[in-house]
């Protein structure tokens, strides 16, 4: 069945994208929002990232279905960042943290994940997007960089950056709550 949806994209069945569109469209949106932060964006480079799918699957060679659908999410997340570089909200500077500077450790708090949505949302562009490419996509440090045309240890300072601004609004957060 999933092999015979892929054959059928890549004949460019209407029947075929539709439904490919409807069980992803959610997810995908959800990715495009963490990037984006706006609803009326998300959704327009979402359907931006659907038809490059559709329009480039015959460059799509694993044959089964999660493959594709993790080239997807490939294509969706690069429409993202190049939404972010036309906007030029997305900057990086060469002033780095020292790759030894450490997280500090703090008590661990309870924290439903829109909460956790809502901090990643607040950081700087570059550190969100450096956060979610990393933590949440699962991309490497050669591949953010690759991807953001950026060195490398840029890469790993906005990390880092975006990690401590976290831990310090969660810290913050959890000092409130014990008052």
């Amino acid at each position: 069945m999933q092999k015979r949806i892929v054959d059928k994209l890549r004949k460019k069945d209407r029947k075929a994208q539709e439904y490919f569109y409807r069980i992803n469209a959610k997810a995908m949106f959800l990715i495009c929002y963490r990037y984006l932060g706006n609803e009326e964006e998300a959704s327009e480079i979402m359907n931006d990232g659907f038809y490059k799918v559709f329009n480039k699957i015959h460059k799509f060679r694993d044959g089964g279905m999660d493959g594709l659908m993790a080239w997807t999410r490939k294509v969706v997340v690069n429409e993202c960042l190049q939404q972010l570089r036309k906007r030029k909200q997305i900057w990086f500077s060469d002033d780095e943290i020292p790759e030894s500077e450490e997280v500090s450790n703090f008590p661990e708090i309870a924290m439903d994940a829109e909460i956790y949505f809502n901090l990643i949302q607040q950081l700087p562009e570059s550190q969100k997007t450096v956060f979610n490419l990393y933590v949440v996509e699962g991309y490497t440090h050669l591949e953010i960089a690759e991807a953001l045309q950026i060195p490398e240890n840029t890469s790993r300072s906005y990390l880092m950056r975006a990690r401590n601004e976290l831990q310090r609004k969660i810290k913050k957060m959890y000092e409130n709550e014990l008052q």
